[in-house]
C-alpha cells in the first residue's frame, strides 16, 4: 500500500505542478512578436512549469502545421514566475495559458489583458475524498479538514466559491495547507478531503485502485476555466495576429478532441514527455481523456470551440467579489472577448 501511495503521489505532484503554474512563466529573457519583422512571425506562449499532455492541442497545432499555415512560429515557454499576467499586459509575453479566475482578478487590479479563448469550459477543480469518508455534498464538508496546496490559485478560490455557494463559511471547515501532497494526504488520512484538479489526482487515484468521491467545483459554482490571454497592447497593435493564433490553436483543440490517441502521440513527441513509459503512459492518457471532457460542452456545440459564455463570466465575477477575491466592479467585455474565437470549429 505504501508503495502504491508513493507512485500515485509522484505522478500527481508532477501533473498538479503543471496545472498550478499555468499562470507562471520563466524568468529567462523574453521575446515577443513585436521583435520580429519577418513574414513568419515569432510568438511566445507562456505555459506551465513542464510539458504536459494537457497542452496537447498546442502541440497538435504545432506539429500538424496549423501555426505554420497561419504564418506563425510559436515558442512554448515553460517555467515559474509569479508575474506572468503582468508580463502579458506589458507586451513582454505574447500569449499565455491562465485560469479564468486569475484573469478576472488581474483585470480588476488594472492589468491590461483580455481572455480570448476558452480551453476548459468549466473550472477543472475538484474536492475529492475517499469514498469511506462519506462526503457526498459540499454541505457535508462542514466540520471537516480540507487540504489545499496553499491559500492561492484556482484550487483555493474554487474551494471558497464552493463553500459560499453551499451556504458555508471558511470558518465552518478547517482549511489546511499541505502543499502538492493532496493525493497522499487523502489516502493517509491526514485530511478528510483535498482540493485538486479534476483531471489529475482523482483520475490517478482511481487508476491505482482507490475508491474516490469527487465534488466538481466547476459544476457546483459555474466558475470559468483556464484559457488563453493576451495583452491589450497586442490586440490594438496586431489584431490579425491574435486571431490567427487563436484560430490555429482552436484547430488543434478540435483535432485533439476528435483524435485523442493521435493528440497523445503528439504530446509524447515533446521533449520532457518522450520518456514516458510503463504505467505512466496509461495514466497520462487517462489524464488527457479527462481533460478533453472539459474542453467541449453544449455551449461549444452551439457557438463553436473556444467560446466564452458571457453569463458564466458575469456569474464568476459576482462570485469572486462575494468571496473577497475581487474588490472592484468589472464588466464582462473588459475581461473577455469572443472576437477572435468567432467562427471556430464546431464538433
Amino acid at each position: 500500500m505504501a508503495g502504491r501511495v508513493r507512485a500515485v503521489l509522484v505522478i500527481a505532484v508532477l501533473a498538479t505542478v503543471v496545472l498550478a503554474t499555468t499562470a507562471t512563466f520563466a524568468t529567462s529573457p523574453l521575446y515577443s512578436s513585436k521583435q520580429s519583422n519577418r513574414q513568419v512571425q515569432d510568438v511566445t506562449l507562456g505555459m506551465g512549469y513542464v510539458p504536459s499532455v494537457q497542452f496537447a492541442p498546442f502541440y497538435v497545432a504545432d506539429q500538424l502545421g496549423y501555426y505554420r499555415q497561419a504564418g506563425l512560429k510559436v515558442s512554448f515557454s515553460y517555467g515559474s514566475s509569479p508575474n506572468l499576467l503582468q508580463l502579458v499586459g506589458a507586451d513582454r509575453v505574447d500569449f499565455a495559458i491562465a485560469d479564468g479566475t486569475d484573469a478576472i482578478a488581474a483585470t480588476a487590479n488594472g492589468i491590461p489583458i483580455r481572455y480570448v479563448m476558452t480551453m476548459y469550459q468549466r473550472l477543472p477543480v475538484a474536492i475529492f475524498s475517499l469514498r469511506s469518508s462519506n462526503i457526498h455534498t459540499v454541505q457535508s464538508l462542514r466540520g471537516q479538514t480540507i487540504g489545499v496546496p496553499g491559500r492561492f490559485g484556482s484550487t483555493y478560490v474554487g474551494l471558497l466559491a464552493a463553500l459560499h455557494t453551499a451556504g458555508l463559511q471558511p470558518s465552518d471547515v478547517t482549511i489546511r495547507t499541505i502543499g502538492f501532497t493532496q493525493a497522499e494526504s487523502v489516502v493517509k488520512g491526514t485530511v478528510r478531503a483535498a482540493v485538486g484538479y479534476s483531471n489529475n489526482e482523482p483520475v490517478l487515484l482511481r487508476r491505482h485502485g482507490y475508491h474516490v468521491t469527487t465534488l466538481e467545483v466547476g459544476s457546483v459554482t459555474g466558475l470559468v476555466g483556464p484559457g488563453v490571454v493576451v495583452g491589450n497592447g497586442l490586440i490594438a497593435r496586431d489584431p490579425r495576429l491574435v486571431r490567427r493564433f487563436t484560430q490555429a490553436t482552436l484547430r488543434g483543440l478540435a483535432y485533439a478532441i476528435a483524435h485523442p490517441a493521435t493528440a497523445f502521440a503528439a504530446a509524447r513527441r515533446v521533449h520532457g514527455l518522450s520518456s514516458l513509459g510503463g504505467r505512466d503512459v496509461g495514466d497520462q492518457y487517462a489524464v488527457l481523456r479527462q481533460s478533453i471532457d472539459f474542453w467541449h460542452s453544449m455551449s461549444t456545440r452551439m457557438h463553436g470551440l473556444g467560446y466564452a459564455d458571457p453569463r458564466q463570466w458575469r456569474q464568476s465575477i459576482r462570485l469572486l467579489r462575494a468571496v473577497g477575491q475581487v474588490q472592484h466592479h468589472l464588466i464582462v467585455p473588459n475581461v473577455v472577448t469572443n472576437r477572435f474565437a468567432a467562427g471556430s470549429p464546431r464538433e
